[in-house]
């Protein structure tokens, strides 16, 4: 479960605490159409860490930037001492960040499951999303894909000048060894499959 964990903290999922003295909870959302079978494989990881009888729910939004309207499907678990230990090591002042550790916390499969989150196929490459990040959590994030998993990368930047990992298409074989024994069928194009 840690291993999922930290793939989807560099992505999608968010960690809350309401409180200072209380526990933190997960909470994780997906396009309720595009990801919906990967939404529920992430939530039976989790489903027991929810209240019981939890029911997922659906919410419909508007983008304000293209005032295109979209559902997107959410879980949250209970609050729970667990999720406090990542709650510290993932923020600061409650922006998310890479932690110091993350070149010990990062294996494979935490790599296989940010990528079904943030991943995306370009051209024989790939990019992994990183907006959120600072620049130099974006260097550390490098740093880990070089060193510890020999792929080869570098920043790229999209139309609004927000970065993303561009992993070259050399390394792309070497990927996919890495993480195919973690992706689900309906994540393959994330590799171009």
């Amino acid at each position: 479960m840690e291993e999922v964990l930290i793939g989807i903290l560099l992505g999608d999922a968010h960690i809350q605490k309401k409180s200072s003295n209380g526990n933190s909870r997960l909470i994780y959302t997906q396009s309720a159409t595009m990801h919906k079978e990967y939404f529920y494989y992430i939530y039976n990881i989790f489903k027991p860490l929810c209240v019981n009888n939890h029911i997922p729910y659906l919410n419909n939004s508007k983008d304000k930037r293209t005032n295109e309207k979209y559902s997107a499907i959410t879980f949250a678990t209970m609050s729970l001492p667990c999720f406090n230990i990542y709650r510290e090591l993932f923020y600061t002042l409650n922006t998310k960040i890479v932690p110091e550790a993350i070149y010990k916390l990062l294996t494979a499969k935490s790599l296989a499951f940010w990528i079904m989150d943030d991943g995306s196929c370009h051209g024989k490459g790939l990019h992994i999303s990183v907006y959120y990040f600072s620049t130099e959590d974006v260097d550390k994030l490098i740093y880990v894909l070089q060193d510890k998993f020999n792929l080869r990368c570098s920043i790229h930047y999209n139309k609004d000048k927000k970065p993303r990992i561009y992993i070259f298409k050399e390394s792309m074989n070497n990927l996919k060894s890495l993480v195919l024994p973690y992706f689900i069928n309906q994540m393959y194009y994330k590799l171009g499959l």
